[in-house]
């Protein structure tokens, strides 16, 4: 058999096998040379794989050795698109810069949205600075999905500030 020769950054069609159980869980994915290939199935619980269907995958990373990576396409959400969040919260933490020049630490503060995708599950973005807020409590925030890295998005706060948008987040009812 010949092996394909993948390149990373490029989607192909895989073939759902099965789950297997070894230390943990792990789905068996199929190219269509009859290579297999496992991926931990933590990760990608939610995407509902069937039997025998062909799911497009792609190569994130092509190790030393010839170990594939892939990543399943998700579902619901694919890269590039807007989609509306539900807004968990406003995580605000301190981390300490060092001043390589006075050999000196600074704290700052740093802000994250926690915002909750239909799964349930926890992404982060990063808000402008007039979502940085304790106060501020929206329904949902408009992201844009940049990544999808073993099933958890990199996001784009995509927020705008227009005056309807404002108007319905309370900006001019003293909510903010």
């Amino acid at each position: 058999m010949v092996k394909r020769k993948f390149v990373e950054g490029q989607s192909y069609q895989f073939r759902y096998v099965k789950k297997v159980s070894l230390d943990e869980d792990f789905f068996v994915f199929e190219d269509f040379a009859g290579e297999r290939y496992l991926i931990p199935a933590y990760y990608y619980k939610n995407y509902g794989f069937e039997y025998e269907a062909l799911i497009n995958c792609t190569v994130t990373r092509i190790d030393c050795s010839g170990k594939v990576s892939l990543e399943p396409e998700h579902p619901f959400y694919k890269l590039g698109s807007t989609y509306d969040f539900h807004f968990k919260g406003l995580d605000i933490s301190e981390e300490e810069d060092y001043n390589k020049y006075s050999g000196s630490f600074r704290k700052r503060k740093v802000y994250e949205l926690i915002v909750l995708d239909i799964y349930g599950n926890e992404h982060t973005v990063s808000p402008y600075e007039w979502q940085k807020r304790k106060n501020y409590h929206p329904r949902y925030i408009s992201c844009r999905i940049l990544k999808i890295i073993k099933g958890h998005f990199q996001l784009i706060n995509n927020e705008s500030v227009t005056e309807p948008r404002k108007k319905r987040l309370g900006f001019f009812n003293g909510n903010l």
